[in-house]
């Protein structure tokens, strides 16, 4: 049985993040999964946070030079 969305989430966007990771071939952020899908960067991030929450989803942290680590989302493939 699919786990229920939170209150706000469509089954239809959800979907899309979905496709958007696994097409993606890599890691996606935020911003650029809401680009590929056509939804704001918070609406996306609300969608891939769910995703990791319920472990479809495995998040790592990208560093740079300076500011806060990027998140990126990956699809879990499970073993």
């Amino acid at each position: 049985m699919p786990a229920t969305l939170p209150k706000g989430m469509s089954v239809e966007t959800a979907e899309l993040v979905k496709r958007a990771l696994r097409e993606s071939g890599g890691t996606l952020s935020a911003t650029e999964c809401a680009a590929q899908v056509g939804v704001s960067r918070v609406s996306a991030r609300r969608y891939l946070e769910h995703l990791a929450a319920i472990g479809q989803v495995e998040v790592s942290l990208r560093y740079g030079g300076t500011g806060r680590p990027e998140r990126r989302y990956q699809w879990h493939r499970p073993a």
